[in-house]
């Protein structure tokens, strides 16, 4: 649908001045004719944001900002990926949310997950643990599947805090131990036990791109090392980011530019996914597991007072 109709549909929907009005509702009746203007490329909202603004336009910026902020995102993305695992959603998104329009920023990390998943697969090859995977990989994705579906039918508002109650209670749980040099399961867990991890971990994210903060301290609790933590679980979100690319080009939130600005940006990509493999090796596993801990700590208060 043209962007002039939606902003004419939200006009209708919402009075100009009324509360809860979209942006594009906010300007007033839409004018009879219009001068001639400098035409600009829009991107369709995706489901979520549709339901709540009515299928406004979202400017997207130009091709030369696209690259510099897919330059600045690949060595980010790379970084966090390769060194801690996770954080991206937390770190990421919100700084790229000040330089471009929020569908734009998750848009073009979208890409730039997937294309650093075999460049930091490849430095952590079989290092995973394989129980794990056969556990995690099938209820992730049924998280997944199931976070979308309730974000359909429950308040998103109540999903990301239980989210991240769960969070900090597990966290809680495992700092108590760390005294006693203990993880905080004696054993494997029951297969029970790490499908719940999984769903909850796809749930999360499905509504706030946050897997990473209920996979962290899971894999710490397991007492796997370094590597092994990384490599688990960047393994098992590789599969969840080829289901939402695909989403994300469905649903009109990927465009050609976005890709092509991501594909453009792959050697810092390289680079950033080299010097966080490094930082891996070189920190201790107390201040891994802090880090790993205090990335899920403040995953979990962004999801409690978002």
């Amino acid at each position: 649908m043209p962007p002039a109709r939606n902003a004419s549909r939200a006009r209708a929907r919402w009075p100009p001045g009324s509360a809860g009005a979209p942006p594009c509702a906010a300007a007033g009746p839409a004018p009879a004719s219009r001068a001639p203007t400098t035409r600009r490329r829009t991107i369709a909202p995706p489901a979520a944001t549709a339901l709540r603004y009515h299928q406004c336009p979202v400017s997207e910026p130009s091709f030369p900002a696209l690259l510099a902020a897919a330059a600045a995102a690949a060595l980010g993305v790379g970084v966090l990926k390769a060194s801690v695992g996770g954080g991206i959603g937390l770190v990421l998104t919100p700084a790229l949310g000040l330089v471009l329009p929020v569908p734009v920023a998750v848009a073009l990390l979208a890409p730039l997950l997937n294309l650093s998943d075999p460049l930091t697969l490849g430095l952590y090859w079989r290092q995973w643990d394989a129980r794990q995977l056969r556990v995690l990989l099938p209820t992730v994705l049924a998280g997944v599947v199931l976070g979308i579906g309730l974000l359909a039918l429950l308040s998103e508002f109540w999903l990301k805090k239980t989210i991240g109650v769960s969070v900090l209670a597990f966290v809680g749980a495992q700092l108590a131990l760390r005294p006693r040099a203990r993880t905080l399961f004696a054993g494997p867990p029951g297969a029970a036990v790490s499908a719940a991890f999984g769903l909850t971990a796809g749930v999360a994210s499905s509504v706030a791109h946050s897997g990473g903060i209920v996979l962290g301290p899971y894999l710490i609790g397991l007492g796997l090392g370094n590597a092994a933590v990384v490599a688990t679980a960047n393994a098992v979100v590789a599969v969840t980011n080829l289901v939402k690319l695909g989403g994300y080009w469905a649903i009109g939130f990927l465009t050609g530019r976005i890709l092509l600005a991501a594909v453009a940006a792959l050697p810092l990509l390289a680079l950033g996914t080299w010097l966080g493999w490094r930082v891996n090796r070189w920190l201790p596993r107390r201040w891994f597991e802090a880090a790993l801990l205090a990335l899920a700590v403040a995953g979990a208060l962004r999801l409690l007072t978002g």
